[in-house]
C-alpha cells in the first residue's frame, strides 16, 4: 500500500516538475506578486507630487513664516516637492503642463504674497491649494496637508484656526475611478491577447513543425509576423467595442473614439504581438510559452498604470515602468478616450509605433525557420 501511495505521488510530482506552467503559477507566481506589491507598498508610505508656489519673498529669500511652512510640508515625509517661480503670472497652466510633461498630478499649493506680515500682525491668513478634484489621490492629499496647515498655525501663534486652507478646484471634467480603469483595462487586454497568442502559436506550431515546413513556401518571415498582426487587430477591435459598450451600460462610462484611438489600437496590436514574437524565439516548447508569457505580462500590468495611477510607485518604480511598453499604451488610451487630451494621445502613440517597429523587426530577425 505504501509503494502505491508513494508511486501516486512519485507519478505527479515528475508531472508537475516537467510542466514548466504548473512551475510558474506554484512558485514563480507568488513570488513576482511579492516582489511587485513589496516593491509598490512595503515602504509602508506614498509620496504626493505636489507643487509649491511661494510668493511671499523678501529679497528673493523666503519670508520666515512661509519659509518654516514649507520645511513643516517637507519633514511628513508626504510630499515630493515641485517648486513654481514665485515670478510665475500664470502657475496653473505652468503646473498643468508640467504635470502632463512628467506623469504628474495637478496639484498646486500657493503661499500668497503678505503671507508672513499677516501672521506677523495676528490675522488669520489664507493659504490656496488647488486640485483636480477628480484625481484619485485628492482626498488623501488635502488632508495631509491641512493637518500640517492646523498644526504649524497652533505651533506659531497657539490658534489652529489662524491659518486657512482654501481649497479651490481646477476639475475641468469629472473623472471617476471606472473612468481611469476602462481604458487601462483595454491596454491589459490588447497586452495579454497580443503576446501570449503570438507565443503560444509559434511554440505550438514548432512543437508541430509546422514552422519549418513554412521555410519550404513562399511565404516570408515578415509576412508571417505582419498576418499574426492582422489577426490581433481583429480581436483588438472587438475588444474595444465589448469594453466601451460593457463600461457604458453598467457604469456610465463615456469616451471619446476618434483617430487617436484607432491609431493607439493599431500600434498595440503592432507592439504587442511583436513583443510575443520576439520571445517566441527563446521558447522552444509550447508548455514553457505560458510561463515565459507571464514572466513578461504581469510586471507590465501592475507597473504599467492598468490598475492604479503610476505616480503612487516608489521612484524606482516609476523609472521601471517608464521602460514598459504598455506605460505608453494606457497613457495614450487615457488621454484619447477620457481626457480629450490629442497632443498627448498622439505623442504616446508615437513612441508605441516606434517600440512596435523595433520589436516587429527585431522578431523577424531572430525568427530562422530552416532551424526550427
Amino acid at each position: 500500500m505504501r509503494s502505491r501511495i508513494y508511486t501516486i505521488i512519485s507519478g505527479h510530482f515528475k508531472s508537475w516538475y516537467r510542466s514548466k506552467s504548473s512551475i510558474f503559477w506554484t512558485i514563480a507566481f507568488p513570488l513576482l506578486l511579492i516582489v511587485l506589491f513589496g516593491a509598490i507598498f512595503g515602504s509602508g508610505s506614498t509620496k504626493f507630487d505636489l507643487y509649491l508656489q511661494n510668493q511671499d519673498l523678501s529679497a528673493n529669500t523666503p519670508t520666515y513664516f512661509s519659509q518654516g511652512y514649507i520645511t513643516v510640508l517637507n519633514n511628513t515625509g508626504a510630499f515630493n516637492l515641485h517648486v513654481v517661480p514665485a515670478e510665475q503670472p500664470d502657475p496653473l497652466t505652468y503646473v498643468k503642463n508640467d504635470a502632463q510633461l512628467h506623469n504628474r498630478g495637478q496639484r498646486l499649493l500657493v503661499i500668497p504674497l503678505g503671507f508672513n506680515a499677516t501672521v506677523m500682525s495676528g490675522k488669520n491668513a489664507t493659504i490656496q491649494l488647488y486640485m483636480d478634484q477628480s484625481d484619485q489621490a485628492s482626498a488623501s492629499l488635502a488632508g495631509i496637508v491641512h493637518s500640517v496647515t492646523v498644526s504649524y498655525a497652533a505651533a506659531i501663534a497657539k490658534a489652529p484656526n489662524h491659518l486657512i486652507l482654501q481649497q479651490v478646484g481646477i476639475v475641468t471634467k469629472n473623472i471617476r475611478y471606472i473612468d481611469f480603469f476602462i481604458p487601462g483595462v483595454i491596454g491589459m487586454t490588447l497586452l495579454t491577447t497580443g503576446v501570449f497568442g503570438a507565443v503560444n502559436t509559434n511554440g505550438s506550431y514548432r512543437e508541430l513543425k509546422i514552422i519549418k515546413k513554412l521555410a519550404t513556401t513562399p511565404l516570408s518571415k515578415i509576412e508571417w509576423i505582419l498576418g499574426m498582426v492582422g489577426y490581433q487587430m481583429i480581436l483588438a477591435t472587438i475588444s474595444l467595442v465589448v469594453i466601451l459598450f460593457f463600461g457604458y451600460a453598467i457604469f456610465g462610462v463615456t469616451a471619446t473614439i476618434d483617430i487617436y484611438t484607432v491609431g493607439l489600437v493599431v500600434a498595440a496590436s503592432l507592439l504587442f504581438p511583436g513583443i510575443g514574437m520576439v520571445l517566441a524565439n527563446f521558447v522552444k516548447e509550447a508548455e514553457s510559452a505560458d510561463a515565459a508569457a507571464n514572466a513578461i505580462t504581469f510586471p507590465m500590468m501592475f507597473l504599467g498604470g492598468t490598475f492604479w495611477p503610476r505616480e503612487t510607485l516608489p521612484d524606482i518604480m516609476k523609472i521601471i515602468a517608464n521602460f514598459m511598453p504598455l506605460t505608453y499604451v494606457n497613457d495614450g488610451l487615457r488621454y484619447a478616450l477620457i481626457y480629450a487630451e490629442p497632443a498627448q494621445a498622439l505623442t504616446n502613440t508615437l513612441i508605441a509605433l516606434g517600440l512596435a517597429s523595433f520589436f516587429i523587426v527585431l522578431g523577424s530577425v531572430l525568427m530562422n525557420w530552416k532551424e526550427e
